[in-house]
C-alpha cells in the first residue's frame, strides 16, 4: 500500500512539474485560476508590435505612470523593480522593491536579480534608449515594452498591460476606472462645445523654463487636450513654428507684443511636483523679467492658472479636463477637488496637495 502511494506522489510531481512549463496560477492580485501560459501581442505607443509570453507575474517600471496603473489594476505586487524616481514618488507602494537605478541607464544585472523578464518605459520623454533597450536584451534577454501611458494613447496603453497580466480581477477595475474617466472628460466636453470665444492660451513647461519660457506647442499631448476643451494656442498666433518637437521657446518680446495687442487670453502653467503654486507662477515671471510682469493684460485679467502636475497628465489626468474648463468660465457641475479625493481614496493613493489650480494674481 506504501509503495502504490508513493508512486501516486511520484506521478503528481511529475505532472506538476511539466504543467509548470504552460500553467501559472494567479494568486496575490484576486485570481486563484490556473492560467495556461500563452503569446500575446503588444501594440506599444509607437505602433509597434511585440510578442510576449503573458501572464507576466514579475514586472519592472522605469515608467511612474505605469506604477500608478498597476495599483489602480490591483496588480502593485507584481512589480519587483522599479527606477529610483517611480519608487521616491510611490514610496508607500513600492518602497520594497528593488531599486534598479536611473530611467535613463538602468542596471541590468538588477533586474535580473528582482526575477523580471519586462520593463515598461514610456516611448519618448522620460524613456530608456534604443541603445540601452538593446544592450538589456542583447545582454539579459529582457524586452522592453514602451506603453506611455499618459496622453492619447493612454487607456489603449493600459489595455495592452492588462493582456500581459491576465487578470480578471484587473480587467474589472479598469472598467471601473475606464467609465470614471470617459464619464468625466464626456460631460466636460459636451459642456465646452457651445461655450462661446475662441481665446487664445500658452502652456508652460514650468521644469523646463529656468532660463526661458519652453511652451507645450500642437504637437504636444497637453495642448491638444486644451484645444479640445475650448481655445486655440497662442504660439499659432505668433508664427511660432512647433517643428517636431512638442515644445517651442518663443522669445520674451514675442510674448509681451502679443499680449498687449489684447490677444494672450489665457496663461496655464504646469506645476512641478514638489513646489507651491506661487513657486511655479514665479518661475514663469522670471522667463519675462525684462518686463513688468503687472503690465500683462493676462495678469491685469486675472487669467493665469496654475496647475498641478499630476492631474495634466497620467491616470488623473480627466481632473485636467475639468479645471481647465473651469479656468475658461465653462460650469462643468464638477469639483475637481473632490475628484481628486475620490480617486486616491478609491486606488488607496496617499497622496496630499497643497493645491489642485490656483488662480493668479492671488486675491
Amino acid at each position: 500500500m506504501a509503495s502504490s502511494r508513493t508512486l501516486i506522489a511520484i506521478a503528481c510531481v511529475a505532472i506538476v512539474a511539466i504543467a509548470g512549463a504552460s500553467v501559472i496560477v494567479l494568486g496575490g492580485d484576486g485570481d486563484n485560476d490556473e492560467v495556461e501560459t500563452r503569446t500575446v501581442t503588444i501594440t506599444d505607443s509607437l505602433g509597434k508590435n511585440v510578442d510576449v509570453q503573458a501572464p507576466v507575474m514579475k514586472i519592472c517600471t522605469v515608467n511612474t505612470n505605469a506604477a500608478e496603473f498597476f495599483k489602480i489594476l490591483g496588480v502593485e505586487d507584481r512589480v519587483v523593480s522599479a527606477d529610483s524616481v517611480t519608487i521616491s514618488s510611490l514610496d508607500n507602494i513600492y518602497g520594497d522593491v528593488l531599486d534598479i537605478g536611473d530611467y535613463k541607464s538602468p542596471s541590468g544585472e538588477k533586474i535580473v536579480q528582482s526575477g523580471a523578464k519586462i520593463v515598461i518605459s514610456q516611448s519618448s520623454s522620460r524613456s530608456l534608449s534604443e541603445e540601452t533597450e538593446q544592450a538589456l536584451k542583447d545582454n539579459y534577454g529582457i524586452t522592453v515594452l514602451r506603453l506611455d501611458c499618459y496622453g492619447e494613447t493612454m487607456q489603449q496603453d493600459v489595455k495592452q498591460l492588462l493582456k500581459i497580466l491576465v487578470s480578471d480581477s484587473a480587467d474589472k477595475q479598469y472598467e471601473g476606472y475606464s467609465k470614471t474617466y470617459n464619464d468625466v472628460r464626456d460631460a466636460v466636453l459636451n459642456k465646452a462645445k457651445d461655450f462661446p470665444g475662441d481665446p487664445s492660451f500658452l502652456m508652460l513647461f514650468t521644469s523646463m523654463s529656468s532660463k526661458q519660457g519652453t511652451y507645450y506647442n500642437e504637437n504636444s499631448q497637453l495642448g491638444k487636450i486644451v484645444e479640445s476643451i475650448h481655445g486655440h494656442p497662442a504660439l499659432t498666433d505668433m508664427g511660432v513654428s512647433p517643428g517636431s518637437g512638442v515644445t517651442s521657446k518663443p522669445a520674451a518680446e514675442a510674448v509681451y507684443d502679443y499680449d498687449q495687442k489684447g490677444s494672450l487670453g489665457y496663461v496655464f502653467i504646469r506645476g512641478v511636483s514638489g513646489n507651491s503654486a506661487s513657486t511655479d507662477y514665479e518661475t514663469w515671471v522670471k522667463t519675462l523679467s525684462s518686463f513688468s510682469i503687472g503690465d500683462f493684460n493676462v495678469v491685469k485679467n486675472g487669467n493665469v492658472y496654475v496647475i498641478e502636475t499630476d492631474v495634466l497628465s497620467g491616470p488623473r489626468d480627466y481632473v485636467g479636463y475639468v479645471c481647465i474648463a473651469e479656468a475658461f468660465g465653462i460650469d462643468t457641475g464638477l469639483d475637481y477637488v473632490s475628484l481628486v479625493e475620490d480617486f486616491n481614496s478609491k486606488y488607496g493613493f496617499d497622496v496630499k496637495y497643497g493645491y489642485i489650480m490656483t488662480q493668479f494674481p492671488t486675491a
